[in-house]
């Protein structure tokens, strides 16, 4: 209703100036030089009812948590390397985000816009209401996010898995099913997850302030990077309320054992080859029933997944300890919630359970969180923080500082954390290794560091020099203390920590 107000109210001071100034063709109509930039027409829609889709149920970050709080404190500390004011805030941020929003019954996160909407060319609508028909775009070449993720790595030589669409998911949601730049049937973005193309569930959220910088200046049309690019702009300064995240689900049947893979350093720093969850042979187990919690049990994982090769991968098998639900953040899915996801959410769901489980999705199923990533724009070098469960939450530098948080619902601390604030580099001139195993993992080598890799983010975007790119030719250093001022990034229009405006800009 209050959106329905301010369409209204803008509706008629739109009127009523175009009725004073209609006598000047210079002017857009309805639109005069005076009038916000929030009310900017964007695809024949007013720009308030697509910065405000979704103010109803739109639930803002908590307070308590420190975010916007002690921010020279946080600037000061970030300056000086002290890891454990910044761990402190990073630790607080992971729990603040993971809140529950008793309304829908997911965690907080889950009620703000995400990426397939604000990419998109025409006004997106909010998250909870009924389906909606597809849009005409939703089958043009489409890219899952390890596949952009990819094209971005020109000399990273990780080959990954090949996940083949089941046909079961292909026949039962045709919908929601796109094709690839190779002509591949993949899961279409969903209006609550994104195609990952693999085990794992993905949701790119965004907070408010986010969403009305992309709709408002048109961050979602490539025209724009070419116009900021070809008037010189090195770097977009974005909102200082942005908050973006990525957040992984695993699927978890009702009934019996689900096997998870967790990783144990499996692999050395080192090890440069493919490094994903499925090659490990480390497993946990989730047994939603209670029963045979804490006993070990027989755990498996992996179905019709092949290689990179074209080979069937063997199914991941190993005695495993077995954990209850509550150990991790969790969600079952219900009736309800299966009547709200389209059918490109389904097809997702039921992709990654048929991979992870061998067994489709169902309601009453489960949904735990293994990863997540949580930037926010707090400070002008971002804060960067990332976050995956584990089965020793207590061991090692990624469980450190971890601050005290009694108000804070729900396992937050059986994840550990890995920080990448812009702190002075190490004594070998060069970043530590900041990496999440189960995001990472599947695209890039061990030895990254997540603020390495998103201040290159940039337009254009290529595999050559002069180009943006995970690993940008002129400067391949994936450990390198880079910053906007550096050299081998200058030419670009950076997108100010952000790859997820060159990686989905639509062409218009």
């Amino acid at each position: 209703m209050i959106l329905i107000y301010r369409l209204l109210a803008v509706w008629l001071f739109s009127t009523f100036l175009f009725a004073c100034q209609q006598e000047d063709s210079s002017q857009p109509k309805g639109t005069p030089e005076e009038v916000s930039e929030k009310v900017e027409v964007v695809a024949e829609e007013t720009l308030v009812e697509i910065v405000d889709w979704n103010s109803d149920s739109y639930v803002p970050f908590p307070e308590g948590y420190g975010y916007m709080e002690n921010l020279e404190v946080l600037q000061q500390a970030t300056d000086k390397g002290d890891r454990k004011i910044i761990r402190e805030h990073a630790w607080s941020l992971w729990a603040g985000i993971m809140q529950p929003d008793e309304s829908l019954g997911w965690p907080l996160w889950f009620s703000w816009p995400n990426t397939k909407g604000a990419f998109e060319t025409s006004g997106p609508g909010p998250i909870g209401t009924e389906q909606e028909k597809p849009k005409p775009q939703a089958k043009r070449a489409h890219s899952t996010i390890v596949q952009k993720n990819l094209e971005n790595a020109p000399d990273v030589d990780t080959p990954a898995p090949i996940y083949e669409l089941p046909s079961e998911v292909v026949t039962s949601y045709p919908k929601g099913i796109c094709k690839d730049k190779h002509g591949n049937d993949i899961a279409c973005d969903g209006k609550n997850f994104v195609s990952n193309g693999d085990i794992m569930i993905a949701t790119e959220s965004l907070s408010q302030a986010a969403m009305n910088d992309i709709r408002g200046r048109k961050l979602y049309l490539q025209s724009t990077l070419n116009d900021e690019h070809a008037k010189g702009t090195h770097m977009l300064d974005l909102d200082q309320k942005w908050i973006v995240t990525k957040h992984m689900y695993w699927p978890v049947k009702a009934k019996g054992i689900t096997g998870i893979p967790v990783w144990k350093n499996n692999f050395e720093p080192s090890f440069t080859g493919y490094a994903g969850y499925e090659v490990w042979d480390t497993l946990v187990a989730i047994d939603p029933s209670g029963l045979q919690v804490g006993q070990i049990a027989n755990a498996e994982f992996l179905y019709g997944v092949k290689d990179h090769e074209g080979n069937t991968m063997d199914t991941v098998k190993a005695k495993a300890k077995v954990y209850a639900l509550d150990d991790f953040y969790f969600h079952k899915i219900t009736d309800e919630d299966w009547k709200r996801f389209d059918e490109a959410d389904k097809a997702i769901l039921d992709a990654a359970s048929r991979w992870a489980n061998g067994k489709p999705i169902e309601v009453g199923d489960y949904l735990v969180t293994v990863a997540m990533h949580v930037n926010t724009k707090e400070l002008v070098s971002w804060t960067l923080q990332s976050v995956w469960w584990s089965d020793a939450p207590n061991v090692g530098i990624y469980s450190a500082h971890r601050p005290d948080l009694p108000q804070a619902q729900g396992p937050w601390d059986h994840y550990l954390l890995t920080d990448a604030y812009a702190v002075p580099a190490n004594p070998d001139g060069k970043l530590d290794i900041a990496v999440n195993p189960y995001i990472e993992g599947v695209i890039h080598p061990i030895a990254t560091n997540c603020r390495n890799c998103h201040v290159r983010a940039g337009w254009p975007t290529g595999k050559v020099a002069g180009t943006a790119s995970y690993q940008n030719p002129d400067c391949p250093g994936l450990l390198d203390d880079l910053t906007p001022s550096s050299e081998c990034l200058q030419g670009l229009t950076l997108t100010d920590y952000l790859w997820i405006i060159p990686d989905r800009a639509v062409k218009d």
